[in-house]
């Protein structure tokens, strides 16, 4: 067992100051030293993070359905999928990515119309994943998740099994749900980052992130 800093007690929040240099890091907050710990920040993207989560707030509150939001901390660039025209035809659309753009500054905007909500396409891949074993069983296990890139639910599948998958997929007879394959090995476990399901096709960008 590790033994606690010296000072420490048991109720400090270890992703809070104090700790070395607080105020330094204070001050460069605008902070002053002498005011209530500043919270650690260790990937540097604390201030931003809170900047986009007010945005996603915004656009779960906002008259029209989100698709899901995208972004890049290193070129500062937001993705806003909306359930709607983009193009000036929609009043409610606009109010919404007028309400985005105040509360963007620092980031370069760029809105797309989806067909699907997120909210639809997450009770979607629950529904789906939650219920696999029903009308699906005896066919291998398969991962995934909703895609907010592609504004579908992707299921992965192994190619092994891809063609009694496809059979199954197909008789839902919905256009919300993709199928993509990667290779069987049975020997390696498959996962999923989050809602982003993992596509061996389409590896992720390193600090793009989606809400």
């Amino acid at each position: 067992m590790s033994t606690p800093p010296a000072g420490a007690t048991s109720g400090d929040d270890p992703n809070k100051a104090p700790y070395p240099g607080r105020y330094e890091v204070a001050r460069m907050k605008g902070t002053a030293p002498n005011e209530e710990p500043v919270k650690l920040d260790v990937t540097g993207t604390w201030d931003l993070q809170v900047q986009i989560d007010s945005i996603a707030e915004l656009l779960k509150r906002g008259p029209v359905p989100d698709g899901g939001l995208s972004w890049d901390a290193d070129s500062r660039s937001i993705v806003v999928r909306l359930v709607g025209p983009v193009d000036g035809t929609s009043p409610q659309v606009e109010q919404v990515k007028s309400a985005v753009l105040a509360n963007a500054e620092g980031f370069t905007v760029e809105f797309r119309s989806v067909n699907y909500s997120r909210a639809e396409l997450e009770q979607l891949a629950h529904r789906f994943f939650s219920t696999m074993h029903q009308w699906a069983h005896g066919l291998p296990g398969a991962g995934g998740g909703w895609d907010c890139y592609l504004n579908r639910v992707v299921v992965l599948v192994p190619d092994n099994a891809a063609q009694a998958w496809g059979h199954r997929i197909q008789a839902l007879n919905d256009p919300r749900i993709v199928m993509r394959t990667y290779p069987y090995d049975p020997n390696a476990s498959r996962g999923y980052e989050s809602d982003r399901p993992t596509d061996p096709g389409r590896p992720h960008q390193r600090l793009l992130r989606h809400r």
